[in-house]
């Protein structure tokens, strides 16, 4: 059994029947069968019952394949520049504007970082302070210059200890003596049969001292005037009335 274009029998139109299979991405039509399309004529073959699909020649199949771009979305190439000025007109002359302005911006800059840093500069004054002259002194004032004289410096005065014995019944010895301010006085207790005796200073110039025998105490006489001293018992404080002492400061 053979594909036919006209009906080998009256040689008439001939309509071919088929079924679609998909292959891949597309489908392919495969005929089933023919008959003549002259209502008088009777021919009519079916493939279907005599041959397998696959056994039908290739002239027989009809393949239809879509077009990949009809599943595939069209690439679209970037456009040069050409193509965008042609494309778009308008475009093309804001694009000159734009180079235009970026070129006297940097036209400008360049401008300012020549000029802005002249106007800025200071002058340079070393040639000014070169050109002044300096006078000395010595040629300009002559003859004498009164020197004021430095004041001698005062010596401090030297300070002196002086010592003074004391016990109850003999008192101070000496009982009176003459300093001058910043000497020392120097008391040692010579009294044996007391214990303790406190020295005591009429005048509060310090608070009563408590000595034992062979002891010292001392004290600083650094302002003028007359100053009286007297021994007192231990603890009670009982003043010995034979036992006073004076001393002079100048």
């Amino acid at each position: 059994m053979k594909f036919v274009e006209r009906c080998p029998k009256c040689g008439g139109e001939v309509q071919t029947k088929s079924v679609k299979k998909s292959i891949g991405l597309g489908f392919v039509d495969i005929p089933t069968a023919q008959f003549c399309l002259n209502p008088q004529c009777d021919w009519y073959q079916d493939f279907s019952e005599t041959k397998k699909p696959d056994e039908i020649k290739e002239d027989v199949l009809q393949i239809k394949l879509p077009s990949i771009k009809d599943k595939i979305p069209e690439i679209k190439k970037p456009h040069t520049g050409t193509e965008v000025t042609q494309k778009y007109p308008a475009l093309k002359g804001s694009l000159r504007n734009v180079i235009v302005l970026g070129g006297v911006i940097v036209f400008i800059v360049i401008l300012s970082y020549y000029l802005i840093p002249q106007f800025m500069h200071l002058p340079d004054t070393s040639d000014i302070n070169a050109s002044v002259t300096t006078t000395p002194a010595a040629d300009i004032v002559q003859g004498y210059v009164p020197v004021q004289a430095s004041a001698p410096a005062i010596e401090p005065e030297q300070s002196e200890s002086y010592s003074v014995k004391m016990d109850v019944g003999h008192g101070f010895n000496p009982a009176v003596i003459n300093i001058n301010r910043s000497d020392t006085i120097v008391w040692s207790n010579e009294e044996q049969q007391r214990t303790r005796i406190v020295l005591v200073s009429k005048e509060g110039l310090f608070e009563n001292k408590t000595t034992e025998y062979a002891k010292r105490t001392f004290y600083q006489f650094n302002r003028s005037g007359t100053y009286n001293f007297v021994l007192a018992a231990y603890p009670s404080l009982k003043e010995y009335p034979n036992a006073t002492g004076k001393v002079i400061v100048k």
